[in-house]
């Protein structure tokens, strides 16, 4: 395991998971919000995104945390393994609730300066269809290849029981 993706639902667990994931592999974590945001909730432009996906997955090791489906195929091509958090929308929002209280008027640690912590109704909506709207998206993308591993998550039993093998 040296090339890893880990993807899933907003609130799902992906990037408390690559933070312990990364301190017990020692592999260097990269959070894709911070490639696709500029501060302030500004995007960045898609070719400068591109350019900054396609150096990190240039490295021999890493872990690439988010979700960002156009450059999925980008980051599939160069990972070993994927952790796909596949975890019920209620789940998620309830997440995504407690994670902006603990977090508001600050920066969560995975996202970059100046994006403070927020929500709204068209975000918590994205987030309540995104196992409908992107799971055959996501399963189609997902290589047959045996030299990739995939390994799939439902609950944090399954999350937790794979932390304590490492």
């Amino acid at each position: 395991m040296e090339r890893v993706l880990i993807i899933g639902s907003n609130g799902a667990g992906k990037s408390t998971f690559s933070f312990r994931l990364a301190e017990k592999t020692g592999l260097p974590l990269v959070h894709i919000d911070q490639l696709y945001w500029r501060g302030a909730w500004d995007v960045t432009p898609e070719a400068e995104f591109d350019r900054r996906v396609q150096a990190e997955t240039q490295d021999l090791r890493w872990i690439i945390e988010g979700n960002n489906l156009r450059s999925l195929p980008r980051r599939l091509a160069r990972a070993d393994t994927v952790f796909w958090f596949e975890f019920p929308p209620p789940l998620c929002v309830l997440n995504i609730f407690r994670r902006e209280w603990a977090y508001r008027g600050r920066v969560r640690p995975d996202m970059p300066d100046q994006c403070v912590s927020r929500w709204d109704m068209k975000f918590l909506r994205m987030v309540w269809d995104f196992n409908q709207k992107n799971h055959r998206k996501i399963a189609a993308m997902l290589p047959n290849e045996e030299n990739i591993r995939v390994i799939r998550f439902t609950n944090y039993r399954q999350v937790e029981g794979y932390l304590r093998t490492l």
